[in-house]
């Protein structure tokens, strides 16, 4: 069966979403598991001497006894002249990134019987046209061509939009997004178009500032009612796990079980994590004042944490426009790259474009080095490095809209900036790691990156 794949490689989390094509059209965006037991992955890798790679649980087995060989979050750190060093070789975060969306795509393929058409991958929305031309050629390397990548805020409002439950966001109307995940929280402003969203500006906080710091604060709460020794790792990372098990239950429950002789109520939790919180959804509130209030439609909140519900408490103190978390707020950021990836008629095509608009898919044409490209006539305008744009925004340098910034639009002119200034490192030249699974040509037809597969 036809489908195209949204993926999205979070600082904790890597989660993927697909959008089917049957009945002569496409579906709305359907989770695709890629862990083991669960929907999503954790964001680690693991390489062996043989380039054989390893992303997970697999991955999180293998760091015990490797640590050496273990690299996380490695999409975050494109753009950096230091490389990762696993065992004795080194590795641009790049190549990293590109493995692992290869491996996403083949755990995907694998379940599909079937290669997608296209592949969309998110990136955080400060992304120059540098650090996502780097993206592109190690994409390249791991025999990945034509994948698209698209800021993450418009990813999750594209899954906000195809919402059917939720009010209009006429366009013209801005929508504020706010992701509260692991480790990072992105706050971002857009505008409703005629066709799509446009990315105005965006903010993004430093480390430890969301759900990885509310994992922090249930394992102290609970250490010091155990008697585990603080100094025994294994019991240290036991119980690290029954607490963020125990956090996640509490989205749900009212109280949770974390060892056999402590509980925690979702008041206790609250109490440590109003402090937190309250800090990350500042952020979006700073951002959010600087427009007038008639004009933001909404604010949604995306990422694993905003499944606290006191997340969205606090969102609706803070702000007067309405405030709405998805039913799944961890996997909205690939369901809404899914649903960007399908392929889309021209404005102005009648009906037999617009069903033709299911059949085979072409390649984009794009400028690797400066993120720009050519429209192939796939859709309208979505922007994913200009190729189903977003609006008019070339997606590329974003402004960073910080504490007394002015808001701005996006300038798409000058788009490329040099490389972060750093001593210079010498990176053994090396083969991406090798993607695992390969399926055999099938009949049928098929776009021109399945062919090159």
């Amino acid at each position: 069966m036809r489908y195209v794949l949204g993926i999205h490689l979070g600082a904790t989390r890597v989660s993927a979403a697909v959008c089917r094509h049957r009945g002569g059209r496409w579906w709305p965006a359907e989770v695709s598991p890629v862990g083991a037991s669960t929907a999503w992955a954790e964001s680690i890798l693991h390489v062996s001497e043989q380039g054989d790679l390893l992303v997970g649980q697999a991955a999180l087995q293998r760091a015990a006894a490797e640590p050496d060989r273990v690299a996380r979050a490695p999409l975050h750190r494109t753009g950096d002249p230091v490389p990762f060093v696993l065992g004795e070789l080194s590795y641009p975060a790049e190549t990293l990134a590109a493995g692992m969306i290869g491996w996403v795509a083949d755990r995907v393929a694998e379940a599909e019987a079937a290669h997608a058409e296209r592949i969309v991958v998110t990136h955080p929305p400060g992304w120059s046209a540098y650090r996502r031309g780097l993206l592109h050629e190690a994409l390249d390397a791991a025999e990945l061509p034509g994948v698209l990548a698209l800021p993450s805020p418009v990813a999750a409002a594209e899954c906000h939009l195809a919402r059917e439950d939720v009010p209009e966001i006429p366009p013209g109307q801005l929508l504020a997004v706010c992701a509260v995940g692991g480790v990072h929280v992105e706050t971002a402003l857009l505008r409703r178009t005629p066709v799509g969203v446009e990315l105005l500006a965006h903010s993004e906080s430093g480390e430890h500032g969301a759900g990885c710091r509310l994992d922090d604060l249930v394992v102290r709460h609970v250490l010091d009612r155990t008697g585990i020794d603080p100094g025994d790792p294994f019991a240290m990372s036991r119980l690290r796990m029954a607490c963020i098990a125990a956090k996640e239950r509490l989205a749900t429950t009212t109280d949770a079980q974390v060892t056999d002789s402590v509980s925690l109520t979702r008041q206790e939790f609250e109490g440590l994590a109003r402090p937190v919180l309250t800090g990350a959804l500042d952020k979006l509130r700073r951002l959010a004042s600087r427009v007038p209030p008639d004009q933001l439609g909404a604010a949604l909140l995306v990422g694993g944490t905003a499944r606290v519900p006191l997340a969205a408490s606090l969102a609706r103190t803070m702000l007067s426009c309405p405030v709405v978390v998805d039913d799944d707020p961890g996997t909205a950021t690939s369901r809404g790259a899914a649903l960007a990836a399908r392929p889309r008629p021209r404005p102005g095509q009648g009906a037999d474009a617009r069903a033709e608009a299911g059949q085979a898919i072409e390649a984009p044409a794009t400028d690797r080095a400066g993120g720009s490209a050519t429209d192939t006539g796939s859709g309208s305008a979505r922007g994913v490095d200009g190729v189903d744009g977003v609006g008019s925004v070339d997606t590329a340098l974003v402004p960073d809209v910080g504490d007394g910034a002015a808001l701005a639009t996006s300038n798409t002119a000058g788009d490329v900036e040099p490389p972060p200034g750093r001593p210079p490192v010498e990176i053994t030249p090396l083969e991406p790691p090798r993607r695992r699974f390969s399926l055999p040509r099938r009949g049928g037809a098929t776009d021109d990156r399945n062919e090159e597969r």
